[in-house]
């Protein structure tokens, strides 16, 4: 509470930015459910009644969003309970952002360094718009980073398990972040070399804790064999005679993947920057993908940076194989993003004033673009 009313006093822009955009994340609690929120809902509802359908079929949708929304289930007020739910989110995206900073701090950054990149990183495309929604976004930038802080803490049993059920949380979240288990692999080598005797205790506290994780995947992979799911995300590998190089395309942004409306993947990453729905380019998003990593690896022989290097490339990776790649997907990304440009400005200029008045003056014109949003969706609900 100290440091956030220190924060307040020093860096009285910052603050001003930083509150704007939190009170224009809550015009989310206003909208009605749409996408993928309706699907959790109609799963949530069937929860309370002891089946996990959509409908009346089996499904194997994440679990997490569907299992939250049913603990905030108000039968008789359902539309309080969906504001109560992204009013929670919020507050996990804050606490994701406390982690965030925690982690980008033991980089001995210029505070206002890391003040622009959370800066930059809340007001960027559609982060407003989904962080607070229904959608597992919050639930994922919250886990993931502090999957991240855990990973760059001193390896300790404690540290390990908070880690790992951090990890579990990302699996149960997007099936897709169980491409990070190479990062787990990595946290028990380092045991194994340093301290066997806790390695075979990290062993065992693993197989435990996973339990809940190997009954989810038998009860999906039954499902998945039997064709028995109602709505799943395994179709897309079940169709046509190469279904996992005909992903890759579509994760490449080759083609347009038969379930979406539009090309995904790599040319949809400019995207996270440039506030234009459904805005896609091959040859930029490229450019700015490969300029992530060449920032990174300028400053690679840091330990965390060097995680965030594998990070980055193994949950685009595992994008790819999925053959997907949409901008919300990304968006926990941001921090490591931004902080890949940033050491390819501080490369070749060495000035981080002149950066963080850039990061301050994009952000006044870009939440001005938000409150124009704002007032056009609460003329349309109003």
């Amino acid at each position: 509470m100290l440091s956030l009313i220190s924060f307040l006093k020093k860096e009285k822009l910052f603050s001003l930015l930083f509150i704007s955009i939190l009170l224009l994340s809550l015009r989310n609690l206003f909208l009605n459910l749409q996408a993928d929120e309706i699907t959790y809902s109609k799963i949530a509802t069937n929860i309370l009644n002891g089946r996990y359908y959509q409908k009346n079929h089996p499904s194997t949708v994440i679990p997490v969003m569907p299992f939250l929304m049913a603990l905030f289930n108000f039968s008789k007020a359902p539309y309080l309970g969906f504001a109560l739910q992204k009013f929670f989110h919020i507050l996990l995206t804050i606490l994701g952002f406390r982690f965030c900073y925690l982690t980008l701090s033991k980089l001995n950054l210029d505070k206002g360094i890391i003040y622009s990149i959370l800066l930059m990183t809340s007001i960027s495309t559609n982060f407003i718009s989904f962080l607070p929604s229904l959608y597992p976004e919050s639930i994922l930038f919250v886990s993931f980073w502090g999957f991240m802080y855990y990973l760059n803490q001193p390896k300790t049993v404690s540290n390990f398990k908070k880690f790992f059920l951090l990890f579990i949380l990302l699996v149960f979240t997007r099936y897709l972040y169980a491409i990070l288990g190479l990062l787990v692999l990595m946290y028990y080598y380092s045991f194994f070399i340093n301290s066997k005797k806790h390695f075979w205790k990290l062993l065992i506290l693993s197989l435990t804790l996973t339990t809940p994780l190997f009954l989810w995947f038998k009860y999906v992979y039954h499902i998945e064999s039997q064709n028995l799911s109602e709505i799943s995300y395994f179709n897309r590998f079940k169709t046509g005679e190469h279904p996992l190089l005909y992903n890759i395309k579509c994760g490449l942004g080759l083609e347009k993947h038969y379930e979406v409306s539009r090309v995904n993947g790599i040319p949809a990453f400019t995207s996270l920057f440039v506030p234009i729905t459904g805005f896609r380019n091959f040859y930029l998003s490229l450019v700015l993908l490969l300029a992530v990593f060449f920032g990174l690896y300028q400053k690679v022989k840091n330990t965390i940076v060097f995680n965030f290097l594998i990070t980055f490339f193994l949950v685009m990776f595992g994008f790819v194989l999925a053959g997907t790649g949409f901008n919300r997907y990304w968006l926990v990304l941001l921090p490591i993003i931004y902080l890949g440009y940033f050491f390819i400005y501080d490369k070749y200029i060495h000035n981080p004033t002149i950066f963080i008045k850039i990061i301050q003056i994009i952000s006044v014109i870009l939440i001005l673009n938000e409150i124009r949003i704002t007032s056009l969706i609460l003329n349309k609900i109003l």
